[in-house]
C-alpha cells in the first residue's frame, strides 16, 4: 500500500512538469546580424550559421516561439536598451548591458585577435608596439565590446584620433582591404569568411595580443520583455545542449571538431 502514495506523487509531479512545458513561451523576436560563421549567407542565398542552429534547437527543446529578424548590431543594442526588442544572439556581457538584459552563454574560450597586414606583422607584435606608431590606424565596429584588455587600448587610440568606427564587419573588412586602416579586431569564428570574401587570405597576420581576455558569447534576453520563467527555460535548454554534446556538434559543424570542443566548453567561473 505504501507504493500507492508514491505512485500518486510521481503522477502529480509529472502533471506539473507537463503543465509547465505547455505554458506559452513567446513569440519573441530574435535579432540576427551577419557575423562570420555565426550567421552568414551561403551559396544558396540562405542565412545559416552557429547562431541560427543554436536558436532553432532552443526553440525545439523549449517550445518557445522565436522569430528571426535581420537587424544591424547598432540598432539591436539600442532596441534592447530601450525595451523595443526581445532578444539577440552571440552578445558579450558587460556591466552596462546587465542593466537591461540577461545573458545565457553558449560560446566560451573565445577572444579577439588583431588582424594586421602581412608586412606590418613583422614589426607590430603587441598592442604597445601598435600604439607606439602614430601613423597606424585601427578599425572597429560600433557597439562592439572587445574585452578587458582591448577596450581600454581602443579608448586610448580614440583619444589620439586613430580609430575608424564602422557599421558592421563587412564594411570593416572592405575598409581594411582598401588600405584606409592598418588593423582590425576579429575572432576565429568570424574571420574565415570575412577574409575570403575580401581576397585577404594570405595577405594578413593574425596576432594573439590579448591572451588573458575571454569574449564569452551568449543569448541576450531583454529583462523587461522576456519573462524570468522563459529565460530560465532557455537557460536550462542551453545547459542540456552543452551536457549532451549538441552544442559542440553545432559549433563543430562550422569550425571543425578541435575548435568546436573548445568553444563549447563550459565558461570558466569568475
Amino acid at each position: 500500500m505504501k507504493a500507492l502514495p508514491l505512485l500518486l506523487a510521481a503522477l502529480l509531479a509529472g502533471g506539473v512538469a507537463g503543465a509547465h512545458e505547455a505554458t506559452p513561451c513567446g513569440p519573441y523576436q530574435v535579432a540576427f546580424y551577419e557575423t562570420g560563421l555565426l550567421y552568414f549567407e551561403n551559396a544558396a542565398g540562405e542565412h545559416v550559421g552557429i547562431d541560427r542552429d543554436v536558436v532553432e534547437e532552443i526553440a525545439r527543446r523549449t517550445g518557445c516561439v522565436l522569430d528571426r529578424i535581420m537587424e544591424s548590431r547598432v540598432r539591436t543594442w539600442a532596441g534592447l536598451a530601450d525595451a523595443r526588442l526581445d532578444m539577440t544572439v552571440s552578445g558579450i556581457e558587460t556591466p552596462a548591458r546587465q542593466k537591461f538584459a540577461r545573458f545565457i552563454p553558449y560560446i566560451a574560450s573565445n577572444r579577439n585577435y588583431l588582424v594586421v597586414r602581412a608586412a606590418l606583422g613583422a614589426r607590430v607584435r603587441t598592442l604597445e608596439a601598435f600604439k607606439a606608431d602614430p601613423s597606424l590606424r585601427l578599425g572597429v565596429v560600433k557597439s562592439f565590446a572587445h574585452g578587458a584588455t582591448l577596450d581600454p587600448w581602443i579608448e586610448a587610440l580614440k583619444l589620439e584620433g586613430r580609430v575608424s568606427e564602422v557599421a558592421d564587419l563587412e564594411v570593416l573588412a572592405r575598409v581594411f582591404a582598401a588600405g584606409r586602416i592598418d588593423a582590425f579586431l576579429s575572432q576565429p569564428i568570424v574571420w574565415p569568411p570575412l577574409l575570403a570574401r575580401n581576397q585577404l587570405d594570405g595577405k594578413v597576420q593574425i596576432l594573439d595580443v590579448a591572451p588573458r581576455d575571454t569574449a564569452v558569447l551568449g543569448l541576450v534576453l531583454s529583462r523587461s520583455r522576456v519573462s524570468a520563467a522563459d529565460a530560465d527555460r532557455m537557460r536550462k535548454a542551453i545547459e542540456a545542449m552543452r551536457a549532451d554534446g549538441t552544442l559542440e556538434t553545432i559549433i563543430s559543424r562550422y569550425v571543425g571538431k578541435p575548435l568546436g570542443r573548445t568553444l563549447a566548453a563550459r565558461p570558466a567561473e569568475n
